[in-house]
């Protein structure tokens, strides 16, 4: 998709209603503008919401138990490696 914007007096751009609806952009959404200066274009990506970025960090993290008793642990793990 492609589409022709205007900029401002005061350097602001409006996305077109097709866009935000393809990009599920909303109000308040944050965009990251970055520079290709060998092609003199300009890239503008949705930015991703704390929520997702968390969700997406989440899937990759294993829940770890808390050392409570690190007598215990040691014992534990010291015959776990004595075992190898």
């Amino acid at each position: 998709m492609k589409a022709i914007v205007t900029l401002s007096s005061k350097g602001q751009l409006t996305l077109p209603a097709a866009v935000r609806k393809a990009l599920q952009l909303e109000r308040g959404d944050r965009l990251e503008i970055s520079i290709d200066e060998a092609n003199g274009t300009i890239n503008i990506a949705p930015v991703a919401h704390i929520e997702a970025l968390s969700a997406r960090i989440s899937s990759y993290a294993t829940i770890v138990e808390p050392v409570t008793d690190v007598d215990a642990y040691y014992q534990e793990h010291r015959n776990d490696e004595s075992a190898h």
